[in-house]
């Protein structure tokens, strides 16, 4: 049987070749282009906004037409007004109304493709000479990361003879955001809001942000007077014997967003430690070098109405770790909440940023 020419296929087909009309102010129809059914309005909208932002090449196109919005079961959405209503499964919907989180998800495909295809990048060549300092970083992942990966390439190795344990923190609603910042590039995690509602209704913010929990357990290995708390992170060259220490990854909230949702597609594609590398070693340095073609960045931080609430936590893991008689590097009440209030990344930055993925503009 011959197809028959739609106007949701004349949209697809102008969106092909480049076109940025939407959907509402369009009516020519066209014979499917391919065998497949008509992409869904999600992954049209998509590719109308990556047409705004930077022409692409037919296979990227045609590869973006044939993905399909992540989730068990999901059916793409179909165009209003070139579908009759159903009565069941998702009803048709105007594209141009979309939520970016919907768009953020499509998006998320291709781009973990993207970077199944690239594969891992080359780990970075040690340095010649190698030595252990008596050293080992723990603490806020956020923050040691990016120090222990710089240290090890230098060939500065943790665990040298005798060596001390800094458990590195600061204000703990930073610490905790922290925590979630860490898993939006290593690991499964809701998103920010979500975490944090969870993390309240637990009423505690997980091993990562529970510094005295941490101190325990390396003073119960190594022993409580080779476990010392650091505060205050300009002491830390002193301390391990360097010249300096980098900063944490220069990522805005949504650039944490945009590697939550593509980790959540290669999450269930390839194991956890390849899914690691690719999001920290090929995805980041992507996304920081995006960061300033999108100003409003923001921080990920608890909204005002949750400050009190860590606040209390933070006095009581203050109160417990000099209770524990540890050694302190900065004032001990730089453990409490530093206050900058923030609801959370910005969902239509998330989506720019990832539509600047999609053009290749990093």
């Amino acid at each position: 049987m011959q197809a028959v020419p739609t106007r949701g296929w004349g949209w697809a087909a102008h969106l092909r070749e480049g076109g940025t009309t939407p959907w509402t102010s369009w009516s020519e129809p066209a014979e499917p282009f391919a065998e497949t059914h008509l992409p869904g309005a999600e992954v049209l909208e998509l590719l109308r906004r990556v047409n705004t932002t930077g022409p692409l090449q037919r296979p990227r196109v045609d590869s973006l037409l044939r993905t399909s919005p992540p989730g068990r079961g999901r059916r793409d959405l179909p165009l209003v007004g070139d579908t009759s209503p159903r009565t069941y499964g998702p009803q048709p919907v105007d594209p141009a109304e979309l939520a970016p989180r919907e768009l953020l998800r499509a998006a998320s495909v291709l781009l973990a493709e993207d970077l199944l295809e690239t594969g891992p990048t080359a780990p970075a060549e040690p340095a010649a000479e190698q030595e252990k300092l008596p050293y080992r970083l723990v603490g806020s992942p956020w923050l040691t990361m990016p120090i222990r990966e710089e240290l090890e390439r230098q060939g500065k190795l943790p665990g040298g003879r005798g060596f001390t344990v800094y458990v590195l923190g600061g204000p703990l609603d930073e610490v905790a955001a922290g925590a979630w910042q860490f898993r939006t590039f290593t690991n499964r995690v809701n998103p920010w809001p979500v975490w944090l509602r969870d993390a309240q209704w637990r009423g505690w913010l997980g091993p990562r942000a529970d510094l005295p929990r941490i101190a325990a357990w390396w003073a119960a290995r190594v022993g409580r007077e080779r476990v010392e708390i650091v505060t205050d992170a300009s002491l830390l060259p002193d301390l391990l014997g360097v010249d300096s220490v980098p900063g944490p990854w220069s990522v805005s909230a949504e650039a944490n967003e945009v590697a939550r949702v593509i980790g959540q597609v290669l999450s269930v594609r390839t194991d956890l430690e390849t899914q690691r590398t690719l999001l920290v070693d090929g995805l980041r340095p992507r996304l920081e070098k995006l960061e300033p073609l999108h100003p409003g960045a923001r921080e990920v931080g608890f909204p005002a109405q949750s400050l009190e609430w860590v606040a209390t936590r933070a006095r009581a893991q203050r109160d417990a770790l000099l209770e524990g008689r540890y050694a302190f590097h900065g004032d001990p009440d730089r453990l409490l909440p530093s206050g900058r209030a923030s609801q959370g990344p910005d969902e239509r930055r998330a989506l720019a940023l990832a539509l600047s993925l999609l053009a290749g503009r990093s």
